[in-house]
C-alpha cells in the first residue's frame, strides 16, 4: 500500500513539473521586447560609463552625443557597404578610431586610462599587450 501511494505521488509531481517547465518554454516568446533603438543603446552605453568612469553631467553630455553619432555612422556603413565586408570593416575602423579620439578630448587621464583598460579586457586583449603599462606584470623569466 505504501509502494502504491509513493508511487501515486511521485507520478503527480513528475506531471506537474513536466507541465510547469512546458509552460515557461512556450512564454518568452511573448514576452520578449521590441530591439532597442539607436537612442537606447547609446543611452545604455553612456550609463555604463558615467558609472565606471565617474563622469561630470558635461563629460556625459558629450559622450552621449559621440555614441549616438558613433552608432548612427556604423549603421549608415552597415546598409552602404553590406554587399563588401571588406570596404565595410575599414569603415568601422575609422568610425571606431574617430570616437577613440573624440572621447579621449573629453575624458581626464585617468578616466581614459580606465576606458583604455576596461575596453581591451570586454575585447579580450591579454594582460601582457594592454597599453597600460601599470596592468603589466613584471617579467619573470630573470
Amino acid at each position: 500500500m505504501k509502494r502504491i501511494t509513493l508511487a501515486l505521488i511521485f507520478a503527480f509531481v513528475a506531471t506537474a513539473t513536466f507541465a510547469q517547465n512546458a509552460a515557461k518554454k512556450q512564454t518568452p516568446q511573448t514576452t520578449q521586447s521590441a530591439p532597442k533603438t539607436l537612442e537606447q543603446r547609446a543611452d545604455e552605453m553612456t550609463a555604463g560609463m558615467v558609472k565606471h568612469l565617474r563622469l561630470t553631467p558635461d563629460q556625459a553630455k558629450k559622450l552621449k552625443e559621440i555614441n549616438l553619432y558613433s552608432m548612427r555612422s556604423a549603421e549608415k556603413a552597415r546598409e552602404k557597404y553590406k554587399s563588401d565586408p571588406r570596404q565595410a570593416a575599414q569603415q568601422m575602423d575609422v568610425i571606431s578610431q574617430t570616437r577613440l579620439s573624440r572621447i579621449k578630448d573629453i575624458l581626464t587621464p585617468q578616466q581614459f586610462a580606465q576606458y583604455q583598460q576596461r575596453r581591451e579586457e570586454k575585447m579580450g586583449v591579454p594582460r601582457e599587450a594592454q597599453t597600460n603599462p601599470a596592468n603589466r606584470q613584471p617579467d619573470q623569466s630573470y
